[in-house]
């Protein structure tokens, strides 16, 4: 399976600082989204991500393991040093093996896979707000505007040992996966980040546009995006035809259905026409 990759990072329109990190390592793929202010976001997102690219060079452990191992790594870096007591950094990463992906998380920063035109979130927001919508305590609508809705109920770094979401799910041909942090989703919906997916032929245009779509919105909030395309190499059994285009819109359906009308009313305008003609004859 060849795999093509776009990426982009900014800082917003509101924060001075960028303390989002990401990798584009193959096949090792990270964001990050670092938090503690002042210097302690910037670091921690660093070293999460440093720690993941020197293990996954090393081509020991599970990508999970990995996470576990950048947890202890902010952790003891925050007790050493504390100027940067407190910090820690979300971490949403892929590592993909031939036909298959690896995922591990931590944090709000998200995974989407995006799939013969449906878009599927596939990792869970570690917040507050979300626990409160899987209790049944809020809408997401509700959550959406909730005031508590950045505190986080999970992170790297915040101790000594952190429960990291693992998973693994099925490449296919066509599929465009996006890692992003939430300076994106925070800003973004999610019909739009998938128009935007959906109308971009090349993962670097769609990255670029979806940063671009973040700070026309506001961007109160540093934006960090990673697009991968799947595209089955030529012989694979999978297919080569490269990213699955979605199927046709109602209205695209609705225009077909006119032409074909059309061109059925004057096929029988045409056959009674020649009857006729040759009753006369």
């Amino acid at each position: 399976m060849k795999i093509e990759v776009g990426s982009a990072t900014d800082s917003g329109r509101v924060r001075e600082r960028n303390e989002d990190s990401m990798l584009v390592d193959p096949p090792v793929y990270v964001v990050a989204d670092g938090m503690g202010g002042h210097r302690g976001g910037n670091v921690a997102s660093q070293i999460a991500v440093e720690t993941i690219e020197r293990l996954g060079g090393e081509g020991r452990g599970s990508l999970a393991d990995h996470v576990r191992d950048a947890n202890r790594a902010v952790w003891e870096r925050s007790v050493e040093d504390q100027r940067l007591s407190g910090m820690g950094t979300t971490v949403t990463a892929i590592r993909i093996d031939d036909d298959s992906i690896a995922l591990a998380h931590v944090g709000d920063s998200r995974a989407y896979l995006l799939r013969d035109g449906l878009l599927r979130q596939l990792t869970t927001d570690h917040t507050l707000v979300a626990r409160m919508v899987q209790s049944g305590e809020i809408t997401e609508e509700e959550a959406e505007v909730h005031p508590h809705r950045n505190v986080m109920t999970r992170a790297l770094g915040t101790d000594e040992q952190v429960e990291v979401d693992e998973d693994s799910i099925a490449l296919l041909d066509g599929d465009r996966l996006l890692l992003c942090s939430d300076g994106l989703t925070g800003m973004v919906t999610e019909d739009q980040i998938q128009a935007i997916l959906e109308n971009s032929d090349q993962p670097q245009q769609a990255a670029d546009r979806l940063v671009k779509a973040a700070n026309r919105a506001g961007g109160i909030d540093n934006i960090t995006v990673v697009v991968l395309d799947a595209i089955g190499e030529e012989g694979d059994p999978r297919g080569g035809s490269g990213r699955r285009v979605a199927p046709p819109s109602r209205r695209t359906l609705g225009r077909w259905g006119i032409r074909a009308g059309l061109t059925l009313l004057v096929l029988i305008v045409a056959l009674f026409g020649s009857r006729w003609w040759l009753d006369r004859q």
